[in-house]
């Protein structure tokens, strides 16, 4: 959606915006939560703005998730809080983690702290700092700009099958299903399964339907040979 300029085009550098951020904090800290109907009507007696231009900053501010209605934090305060800050940054080093994860290692001090870090990424998700998938039966909090696909192929990577099986279609651009066994030194019930699994999410495709030849998916493996080496394989599971 485009918004009228005001001072230039609306972005969080435009100093009207900044203006309006600084009354809602004010807001926050007197009140402790904020009502945009309120900072509304004190940006339309305290500001040189017009009331039209006020309504489209804050419908942007409101839009793009940096101030909510009824919220006492705004985008710029809410990773103020060392957990939130820890939880954002483990999961962009490691292009995701799974719920389970993140408690082990961000609570990992603290018993019963289950409720604690689910508020944590609520408000993370709130606030569009982070975004969720579900991946089978886990659910995935990814960076919010890392494509979803991608963010299940950094998942599977992190397993040790998984990761044997994608390095070897890494390493060969075709390979016949019957002689992936050969190459990994895993059952093949297991590698069945596993096989499966990853043509499920697309990453390994069908090179000849007919012939059932595997490769992985071109996207997939432009992905991997520009980030192999920052790809962390710890278990996130």
């Amino acid at each position: 959606m485009k918004f009228k300029n005001v001072v230039g085009p609306l972005s969080l550098e435009n100093p009207n915006v900044q203006k309006i951020i600084e009354i809602a904090k004010e807001l926050v800290k007197e009140n402790k939560i904020l009502k945009l109907k309120k900072l509304y009507n004190i940006s339309v007696r305290s500001l040189d703005i017009s009331t039209g231009d006020i309504m489209d900053i804050i419908q942007f501010l409101n839009n793009n998730k940096i101030l909510i209605d009824g919220s006492k934090y705004t985008r710029d305060t809410i990773l103020l809080n060392l957990y939130r800050k820890k939880i954002c940054h483990t999961i962009d080093s490691y292009n995701g983690a799974t719920f389970s994860y993140l408690r082990e290692n961000i609570f990992k001090d603290h018993s019963g702290s289950a409720g604690q870090l689910l508020w944590h990424l609520k408000m993370l998700l709130k606030f569009k700092y982070i975004k969720k998938i579900k991946v089978g039966n886990y659910s995935l909090f990814l960076p919010l700009d890392l494509e979803d696909d991608l963010g299940k192929l950094c998942f599977f990577m992190k397993d040790d099958l998984n990761r044997s099986i994608i390095l070897l279609f890494m390493k060969n651009d075709m390979i016949k299903k019957t002689h992936i066994y050969k190459e990994v030194n895993f059952k093949r019930e297991n590698v069945n399964y596993r096989l499966k699994i990853l043509m499920e999410h697309q990453i390994l495709i069908y090179q000849d339907e007919s012939t059932k030849d595997i490769c992985i998916s071109n996207r997939m493996k432009e992905f991997l040979l520009k980030n192999l080496t920052k790809i962390k394989f710890d278990k996130i599971n």
